[in-house]
């Protein structure tokens, strides 16, 4: 029952990963000068851009509600002026869950001689990862902080970005569902890690704007 339901999952994460994967891809091949900005508007800027996201087949991973409480967790959305704002709250989020789940593998499951060969080896792929994320926020935060709506010169710069994050978040989170005493302890906070990744790229669409096709 356990290795089925670990199968299960890991086929669900596999299809969540090849839309996420798809849908930036796609973005490589849209002119950014030739884009629409989302229509729903209100007062309220997070609620805005939340009811803006863009449905995917991820989608249940950032319904609209968690979407507004995950970015309102970090004290800056209530400053937050723009959506460019936005996008890097959402990317500080990303960076603080993959540092705090890199720090429970650090000191629960690295060299202690307690774990198995398979779970030692996810632990240490994990947090290459997580290495990742944590070299390539940066990059894409100075990347967003040159944004021009009126000059979007950067291009899809931008989802080569949104790529980079998503797939070491999604990784990560592959290893573990596949690995039953890793799962048990942090598959939820790992999933979450994704599901931020996923919320920098909605924000990073919101800010952008949407191809003009329904596509």
């Amino acid at each position: 029952m356990v290795a089925a339901t670990t199968t299960s999952s890991m086929v669900v994460l596999l299809g969540i990963m090849a839309a996420f994967l798809a849908a930036t891809v796609a973005h490589g091949s849209v002119d950014v000068e030739h884009q629409g900005k989302p229509q729903y508007k209100t007062g309220d800027l997070v609620a805005n851009s939340c009811a803006n996201v863009r449905p995917y087949d991820w989608t249940p991973l950032l319904p609209r509600r968690m979407c507004e409480s995950t970015l309102r967790s970090d004290k800056h959305s209530a400053t937050a002026k723009t959506e460019l704002d936005l996008v890097l709250v959402a990317m500080d989020l990303l960076q603080s869950a993959a540092a705090k789940v890199d720090g429970v593998l650090r000191n629960n499951y690295s060299g202690s001689g307690r774990h198995g060969k398979s779970t030692a080896l996810a632990v240490q792929y994990c947090r290459l990862d997580y290495a990742a994320v944590a070299r390539t926020v940066p990059m894409c935060r100075a990347m967003v902080q040159e944004y021009n709506p009126e000059h979007p010169n950067l291009g899809n710069d931008y989802y080569d970005c949104v790529a980079r994050l998503g797939n070491a978040a999604a990784n990560c989170w592959g290893y573990v569902l596949v690995d039953n005493e890793l799962a048990k302890a942090v598959s939820k906070e790992v999933g979450e890690v994704f599901q931020r990744a996923t919320l920098v790229r909605a924000m990073i669409e919101v800010m952008i704007g949407f191809p003009d096709s329904n596509n």
